[in-house]
C-alpha cells in the first residue's frame, strides 16, 4: 500500500491533485491531508485565528473528495509554512511520497518548497502544480471562492 502525504494550501481543490488522487484509485493508496494555515488572501490583514478557521475550512473540502477515493483519508491543519507542516506530519507517520499542491503568490517561491522539501526529508516529492506557469487563474479562483 503506498501512503501519501499530501500538503496543499490553496490547491487543496485543484484539477491536477484530483487527478492525481483519483488516478491512484485502482492501486492500493491512503492519504493524509495537511493544510497549512494560509491567512485568506482576500484581505489585507488577517489574525490567526481567522487564518485557523479558512485552514479548516479547506480541510474539510479536501477530506470530502479524497474520501470518495480513499475512505481512510484524513488530516490536519498544519503550519503556515509548509516546510514545517511536512516535518511535523513526517513526525508521527511515515509516508510513501509526499505530493505538493502549493499556489503561492509567486513561483519562485512554490519551486523553492518543492526543492527544499526534496533536500530536507529524503522521501520521494511529486509537484503536482509543478509544470503551472501562469498563476493568476489560482488567484482569480480564491478570491472568487
Amino acid at each position: 500500500m503506498q501512503r501519501y502525504l499530501v500538503i496543499a494550501d490553496l490547491g487543496v481543490g485543484s484539477r491536477e491533485l484530483q487527478e492525481f488522487v483519483r488516478g491512484r484509485d485502482d492501486v492500493r493508496s491512503t492519504f493524509h491531508l495537511v493544510v497549512p494555515t494560509v491567512p485568506d488572501r482576500k484581505r489585507l490583514t488577517w489574525d490567526e485565528g481567522e487564518a485557523h478557521l479558512v485552514a479548516r475550512k479547506r480541510l474539510a473540502h479536501g477530506l470530502g473528495w479524497i474520501r470518495e477515493v480513499d475512505p481512510r483519508a484524513d488530516g490536519e491543519i498544519g503550519d503556515i509554512d509548509p516546510i514545517l507542516a511536512i516535518g511535523d506530519a513526517l513526525r508521527t507517520s511515515r509516508y510513501d511520497a509526499i505530493v505538493l499542491a502549493i499556489r503561492e503568490r509567486h513561483p519562485r517561491r512554490r519551486l523553492s518548497v518543492t526543492a527544499r522539501t526534496g533536500r530536507a526529508f529524503g522521501v520521494p516529492v511529486i509537484d503536482v502544480l509543478g509544470s503551472r506557469r501562469d498563476l493568476s487563474a489560482d488567484m482569480r479562483e480564491e478570491r472568487a471562492s
